[in-house]
């Protein structure tokens, strides 16, 4: 089974590509390898979305573990946007999978009754 990976990215104004040349390169070659490099570590991205204006994106992966995912965020590809970027990763669930997991809490706590 995937695990779900929520990731957020962030950058200052100041570092924005748009105004930074350097940066928009990095994020340009980010961009055009980023599903070469999922598919290398059996990574699935569901989306990707940006925000402009707000400096910030969005970005929802399956992953087949940790391990993998932890492999993937090891690419040179992303590692040139950690001095730039803020990047917070959330392992995220379905409404399937979170109504599977209240479910078995319920089950759990009426046995304890």
């Amino acid at each position: 089974m995937y695990m779900h990976i929520l990731q957020v990215y962030t950058h200052a104004p100041e570092s924005c590509p748009i105004g930074n040349p350097n940066n928009l390169q990095i994020t340009m070659d980010w961009l055009k390898k980023i599903d070469t490099l999922a598919a290398k570590h059996h990574i699935k991205i569901i989306g990707v979305w940006t925000d402009r204006w707000g400096h910030q994106a969005w970005a929802v992966y399956d992953t087949p573990n940790m391990e993998a995912f932890e492999a993937f965020e090891q690419e040179p590809e992303h590692l040139k946007r950690v001095p730039f970027t803020d990047t917070q990763t959330k392992t995220v669930t379905t409404i399937a999978e979170t109504i599977a997991f209240f479910n078995k809490i319920q089950q759990n706590t009426d046995l304890l009754k």
